[in-house]
């Protein structure tokens, strides 16, 4: 299967995160790489839906974890076999595919049974049993092709039908009482070039008459062959091959188990193990959401690497990223936070440059590598710019972001001032979302003086939208910090208008005694001329962490 590279941010992504995966997927898909895609880690926020739906751009790919799943295992496309097909034919595929299995589906590629050795050995037997006589279903088409016999008369068309072999091999009169014992429609009478069996079948309406080793029909047959609508067919091969071949011509789905149960491509690898092992061959048919069978996971597999790579976008510490990535190669990362504790099994192309997005790096990088700047993508990293820099206002904003932001807007006429208060006041008014939702739109957990603490941020248009829900909202986070046993749990709500945050915080008694903000209510603290929070707000809460506990936490706090 041909490897696919995602392009993905930090779990709960904000703006930055999501347009920087697409624009920098289509940068690569620039260079060459056409199996790039953008993913995401999480539920968009409404600013950003409200952004990829002013310009019209799909939202990347949902990938709620990277646990590795079958499908990402995968190392050949499908070899199926359509289930009208002779058994002769799907052993020949398997031997010439070099296949343990081979799933059996139906004209839209569906799965229906699987062919291997077992089922084959076991249905085989029971067919050439011979305590009873040979009973084979198949259709007049299959015979002709399995034999690769010259038809000489057909009727029936592929209706299949179960039949049994007559073998002319003793006298005449034999012959006809061994006919006379059978239901003629239902009996397929294999002989050579003997004249009175040949006669004596057609008139008796046998269901076909193969004549082996090339042997003519003698002369008159056909017309009659016609007029009693008896199939009749001219085998290049000797008796004992035709005998053998005819057992083959039947319909592989007939052949095939029926009970062997396929897996699906987004199964996780740790829950087929048991089904795995004990399936044939060691072998399992895989199948997409619409039971459209994509491959064959076998146990080989497990051992081989995925067919997944990924490139980090806006975050650098596996604390943030999907679930599952380090399972997984991890190409590049393109970052603007400070470096996490980070390694990798190989080398790999590490961007982190000093500015307030990410989504000024990748725009960067268009420039520098000269490639085209669509309309939309200029516009959506103008977005992620204004979005993660609050309009430019922020703390971490440079003069590179501001040149980049002006550069973008010229490209596609848009005004930085009115857009980005389009942004910040066209979104989803945060009034109509739950409150937990409300957390979980752009939260980072970080770790400091051996405590673990979350804060959350969001921006409003008006400093009073969600000034009605403090309790609420407060509520929420005591609720996440008893489930997470965190220190305290913040939610910083920033007005992008009035240029100050709302701080709601639930979590130890003395630490929220001993902030030093004004207090607006209980949990509830006005942050004037406070807009970032990873360099304004988190270093003065680590602070007045250390100074609560007694102890100093000289590294920087780490981001999970």
């Amino acid at each position: 299967m041909n490897r696919k590279t995602y392009v993905i941010g930090h779990r709960n992504p904000d703006t930055d995160s999501i347009v920087s995966a697409i624009a920098y997927a289509e940068l690569k898909r620039q260079q060459g790489w056409a199996a790039c895609h953008p993913a995401r880690a999480g539920k968009l926020t409404p600013q950003t839906e409200y952004i990829l739906n002013r310009f019209k751009m799909p939202a990347p790919e949902f990938i709620p974890d990277l646990v590795p799943q079958v499908g990402y295992f995968l190392t050949r496309p499908a070899v199926t076999v359509a289930e009208s097909v002779s058994l002769w034919d799907a052993l020949e595929k398997m031997d010439r595919e070099n296949v343990n299995i081979l799933p059996v589906v139906d004209e839209s590629g569906r799965y229906l049974a699987v062919l291997h050795h077992n089922v084959f050995a076991t249905n085989i037997t029971r067919r050439i049993n011979p305590h009873r006589k040979a009973i084979v279903p198949t259709s007049i088409p299959l015979l002709v092709r399995t034999l690769k016999a010259q038809p000489l008369v057909t009727f029936g068309g592929d209706e299949v039908m179960k039949s049994r072999i007559l073998v002319a091999g003793s006298s005449y009169e034999t012959f006809k009482n061994h006919l006379e014992a059978e239901i003629p429609a239902n009996a397929l009478v294999r002989t050579g070039d003997r004249e009175d069996v040949q006669r004596h079948s057609i008139e008796r309406g046998a269901r076909a008459v193969i004549v082996t080793n090339g042997m003519p029909l003698a002369k008159g047959l056909r017309e009659l062959a016609e007029e009693r609508r008896v199939s009749v067919m001219i085998s290049p091969y000797d008796t004992s091959s035709t005998a053998f071949l005819i057992l083959y011509s039947t319909p592989v789905r007939s052949m095939a188990d029926e009970a062997a149960r396929p897996v699906s491509a987004s199964s996780y690898v740790r829950a087929v193990r048991e089904q795995l092992a004990a399936a044939p061959s060691r072998c399992v048919p895989v199948v997409d959401d619409n039971g459209v069978v994509i491959g064959v996971f076998g146990e080989s597999d497990l051992i081989s690497e995925p067919n997944i790579d990924v490139i980090m976008v806006d975050h650098n510490e596996l604390g943030q990223a999907v679930e599952g990535i380090e399972n997984y190669r991890i190409l590049e990362i393109l970052d603007h936070h400070r470096l996490g504790n980070f390694s990798t099994r190989y080398p790999i192309t590490f961007i982190n440059r000093v500015v307030g997005a990410t989504s000024t790096i990748v725009a960067g990088m268009y420039v520098e590598q000269k490639a085209v700047l669509t309309p939309g993508v200029a516009a959506l990293l103008l977005a992620g710019i204004l979005t993660d820099t609050l309009m430019l206002r922020s703390a971490t904003t440079t003069d590179t972001d501001r040149e980049t932001a002006e550069y973008l807007a010229g490209l596609v006429d848009l005004d930085i001032e009115r857009f980005g208060r389009e942004i910040f006041s066209r979104a989803r008014q945060l009034s109509d979302v739950a409150a937990g939702e409300i957390l979980g739109m752009d939260v980072k957990s970080y770790s400091a003086c051996g405590l673990k603490f979350a804060v959350g941020q969001v921006e409003v248009s008006a400093t009073d939208e969600l000034a009605g829900r403090k309790d609420e909202l407060r509520a929420a986070l005591g609720a996440k910090r008893a489930a997470e046993g965190l220190y305290f749990a913040a939610l910083m709500i920033t007005d992008i208008t009035a240029l100050s945050s709302t701080l709601l915080i639930d979590g130890d008694a003395e630490f929220i005694r001993k902030i030093a903000f004004p207090r607006i209510s209980d949990g509830a603290f006005l942050c004037r001329d406070i807009l970032s929070r990873k360099k304004q707000l988190i270093p003065l809460l680590i602070e007045q962490m250390e100074s609560v506990l007694g102890r100093s936490d000289r590294a920087m706090p780490r981001e999970r």
